[in-house]
């Protein structure tokens, strides 16, 4: 149901810009100057039917996507209300599909001090994908909140256990499936340049290290038939001892990544409304 809902999502999203990008393309491809004897011009202008519909839809999509996630994050009495994992997979459905509305609402025409909202907007969608990839690295509960060190070494322990007692591994092979998992450098060591270095050479690589370990593991008999299990638990025990390894690094930089993030936003919702109450006072309403 999960893999559904997140295929559901990216079809809508995908489908969404591709007929507008479509339907709008002759326009958006007519040169400035041109536009205003285009059909089309009245209808995907900025202040047309559609154009300010794009920007509008698009700027409520947004706002709902942040306030959404945030209030998951922080108000008390949505702590229960659904996993987190589940809100941030919205947000970033909105806060993608949203910009891309936008875009179609300014005509690819940027400049005045839109242009600083708009802007800021990208840099948003840009570090938001980067700090995706920071929020996966920090390991969560059922509810998606942040586990801390001694329940992830448990449920680490417990993978060891599942390893050695129902596939009957060494503590040999056990070593050496963590040795995919964490650098040669104690990892607190490492400045942020190397780790990140690190954890994208290591999920480019992780792959085929774990099938050269697994043929070992043919060698000394197992079973075929256990193999698909046996890599499950191997992967899930190299990420977890992975994720153990540079905990505290990543919630440092999953910090400064706030630190970056939320002032673009601040940025892009300021310039937006004196945008939205500039244009409302030019009276341009829309539909009302």
């Amino acid at each position: 149901m999960h893999k559904a809902y997140i295929f559901f999502l990216v079809v809508i999203a995908l489908l969404s810009a591709l007929i507008i990008g479509i339907r709008g393309a002759e326009y958006y491809s007519t040169p400035l100057g041109e536009r205003p004897f285009h059909p089309q011009y009245e209808s995907l202008k900025p202040s047309g039917l559609q154009g300010q519909g794009f920007g509008i839809i698009g700027t409520m999509m947004i706002s709902c996507g942040v306030a959404l996630y945030s209030s998951r994050k922080r108000v008390r009495l949505m702590a229960n209300f659904g996993k987190i994992k589940h809100f941030l997979e919205f947000h970033i459905f909105l806060c993608l599909l949203g910009p891309i509305l936008v875009v179609y609402h300014t005509t690819f025409k940027i400049g005045g001090l839109v242009a600083v909202s708009f802007w800021s907007m990208t840099a948003v969608v840009l570090s938001g994908f980067i700090g995706r990839y920071f929020y996966v690295q920090i390991p969560k509960g059922i509810q998606g909140n942040e586990l801390s060190r001694a329940e992830l070494h448990v449920e680490n322990g417990k993978l060891a256990d599942d390893l050695a007692t129902k596939f009957g591994l060494s503590k040999d092979f056990i070593t050496w499936i963590d040795a995919i998992a964490v650098p040669k450098e104690w990892a607190p060591r490492m400045s942020l340049v190397e780790v990140i270095n690190f954890f994208v050479i290591n999920d480019l690589t992780r792959r085929s290290k774990l099938n050269q370990l697994f043929v070992r593991l043919e060698r000394h008999g197992l079973h075929p038939s256990l193999l698909a299990r046996l890599r499950t638990i191997a992967l899930r025990r190299i990420t977890l001892t992975r994720r153990i390894a540079f905990l505290e690094q990543f919630r440092q930089i999953f910090h400064y990544w706030h630190v970056i993030h939320l002032p673009f936003s601040i940025v892009m919702f300021l310039v937006l409304f004196v945008h939205i109450g500039v244009a409302v006072a030019f009276g341009y309403t829309w539909i009302w």
